[in-house]
């Protein structure tokens, strides 16, 4: 027993490394998202907004109207979506600002984080979470 108590402090530190390695080694390149609340609203349940990052540095994704894509730059927590260009259909007035809401916030996002399964998105205007989805086979 005297041996072992040296080695649980090392035990301890050796967990909490593991935790804080996993945590930060989530990378979003290759992540699918459908997100489930913009800036404290739901989305509409027929109208869901999906995106994903790419090993290149792209967001691409779907407003529930049209589609949307630009590039990204994302250095450790800190996150910035470049100029967006996306489809020009028009849809339901509602789909259409719920797009529009959603653009703006990807628009002036800063950082990210995980919590559990939940992507969140922080903006100066609240934050957008996203749960994990299947890679698309698009």
């Amino acid at each position: 027993m005297k041996f072992l108590l040296p080695l649980i402090p090392l035990l301890a530190i050796t967990t909490s490394f593991a935790m804080e390695t996993n945590a930060t080694s989530l990378t979003l390149p290759g992540s699918g998202w459908k997100v489930i609340t913009l800036a404290g609203q739901t989305p509409l349940a027929d109208h869901p907004i999906t995106f994903a990052f790419d090993a290149e540095g792209n967001i691409t994704g779907d407003t529930s109207c049209n589609r949307f894509g630009g590039d990204c730059q994302i250095e450790g927590d800190k996150i910035k979506v470049g100029l967006l260009r996306s489809t020009r259909r028009a849809c339901q007035a509602d789909v259409m600002q719920q797009e529009h809401r959603f653009l703006a916030l990807l628009g002036v996002v800063t950082s990210w984080s995980i919590e559990g399964n939940e992507l969140v998105l922080t903006t100066p205007d609240g934050v957008v979470k996203a749960e994990r989805q299947a890679p698309s086979a698009e």
